[in-house]
């Protein structure tokens, strides 16, 4: 019989339960491997009562391998009854910030690499922030309704939100940065794409990784019954698998071999290909698949949210109850539950409102001892990584730092022909501006050369999707 421990030896599973009448909510870390996983918690983060639905996020460790010294992970959560936004870090349970927002939140996501976080608000506003300096680059009415969760891609270049309103915007960060410059003017926020044939709410989203947008397809579930996939890079809806009940919550395999489907009561898993053949592919022509036969695993306790671990061969499923099943996906059968401070028999249960299985970072602080090099001669030691840079404060109002800008032509550079070089300006253009009042004329200057910077950038994103097009 395999052992949980070789199933699970690189992993840690981050989750956060909210608060009831009898037992206070929290975010913890837990190994999924250990004996004793169902009652003492690797790490409990403090702090955070009641932490919302699609609004704790999480960032993995940079080793030394990966940069100079290494980064240390963040872990930020959102209360679900107050405006208030916490930052961890992997290194210690207390908060590193506790940040008043402007209004109270329903989602949050940090960026890939702990960079940016992105917040929704129930009137469908999105406020997207510098995690070091506290920076606001922008805000905007990004929907009608609602904001129900946010999902970054895996190189931070756009961003996808999801609402009440039916609808998924997909945001280039090309078009936020250029949505307010430096002179404080704002233009609107058009988004990279808009799909809106969802019919209810949306429930959950997922982006798969890749380069940002030829390389992504974003998986949506809806209280309408379906599931849908787009493709970012052509903007067209590629499959629908339609269910017979309203989806809850979606976790799709690292390589999209299938991808488990939640209701309220079961787990279904969805198998992509069948006898070497892709189920769907035809939704753009108004071909929807009926799922009725797919493989399921009942849950008692009502599903709330699901993770799939990092090979892809378990699963780990939220409950009410403050219980989390994990699953063999082959068998669809429970090898343990984890559960760090709550039962089913509890009265009042605190349900699990995030999960997510991740490689265990190496500053984590109850798994690893920290150790200093002692001697030059000492070839086994580790040095503890640096704790995230955190802003005390967050910014109310838009004030884009110069990084930033910076930053604008990151997404076209990634995958640039060969001859961009040719678009690139003969001066490096500076877009600092000036520590004490300007002239008028040093200020139109200063206009002139963001202007530039804006219109090289549009030129270089333009030149790129033509090229893809042309190949596709």
């Amino acid at each position: 019989m395999r052992h949980v421990r070789q199933l699970y030896p690189p992993e840690v599973v981050v989750m956060a339960s909210a608060a009831s009448a009898a037992q206070r909510g929290g975010v913890f870390a837990i190994d999924p491997s250990s004996a004793t996983a169902a009652h003492a918690p690797l790490l409990h983060w403090k702090g955070v009562a009641q932490p919302a639905r699609h609004g704790v996020s999480c960032t993995a460790s940079s080793t030394h391998a990966a940069h100079d010294g290494g980064t240390g992970g963040t872990v930020c959560a959102i209360e679900a009854d107050k405006a208030v936004l916490v930052l961890y870090s992997w290194q210690r349970d207390q908060p590193i910030a506790r940040i008043v927002l402007p209004q109270k939140m329903t989602c949050a996501s940090l960026s890939p690499q702990g960079t940016w976080v992105a917040t929704g608000t129930a009137d469908g506003r999105l406020f997207v922030w510098d995690v070091a300096s506290g920076a606001l680059l922008t805000s905007f009415e990004a929907h009608y309704r609602a904001m129900t969760t946010i999902a970054w891609t895996s190189d931070s270049a756009a961003i996808v939100t999801a609402s009440q309103d039916t609808r998924v915007c997909v945001w280039s960060w090309p078009s936020l940065m250029q949505h307010t410059d430096l002179t404080g003017s704002s233009s609107p926020v058009a988004p990279y794409a808009t799909w809106s044939d969802h019919t209810l709410d949306l429930t959950a989203v997922h982006v798969t990784p890749g380069a940002f947008p030829h390389h992504v397809r974003v998986w949506t579930a809806s209280r309408d019954h379906t599931v849908k996939v787009w493709d970012a890079g052509t903007r067209m809806l590629v499959s629908t698998y339609a269910f017979d009940a309203p989806i809850t919550s979606i976790a799709v395999d690292p390589l999209e071999r299938y991808a488990l489907v939640a209701d309220e009561r079961r787990v279904m898993r969805l198998d992509l290909y069948v006898d070497g053949t892709f189920r769907g592919g035809r939704a753009s022509a108004g071909v929807s698949v009926r799922v009725q036969d797919a493989p399921h695993v009942e849950v008692g306790a009502g599903v709330t949210t699901m993770a799939i671990s990092v090979h892809g061969t378990h699963a780990a499923i939220g409950t009410w109850h403050g219980t989390v099943p994990l699953v063999d996906v082959t068998t669809l059968q429970t090898i343990r539950t984890l559960a760090p401070h709550a039962s089913s028999r509890d009265p009042a249960p605190t349900p699990v409102t995030y999960l997510r299985i991740l490689p265990r970072p190496t500053d984590l602080a109850t798994h690893t001892q920290l150790r200093a090099k002692k001697s030059a001669t000492d070839s086994v030691y580790l040095d503890a990584l640096p704790m995230p840079c955190v802003a005390p404060q967050f910014e109310r109002t838009i004030q884009v730092p110069p990084h930033a800008w910076m930053r604008l032509g990151h997404v076209a550079l990634d995958e640039a022909p060969s001859d961009a070089g040719e678009m690139l300006p003969a001066e490096p253009v500076s877009l600092t501006a000036p520590s004490v009042p300007a002239s008028d004329e040093r200020l139109h200057t200063l206009e002139a050369q963001v202007q530039r910077a804006k219109a090289l950038n549009d030129e270089m994103w333009q030149r790129l999707v033509e090229m893809h097009s042309r190949t596709v």
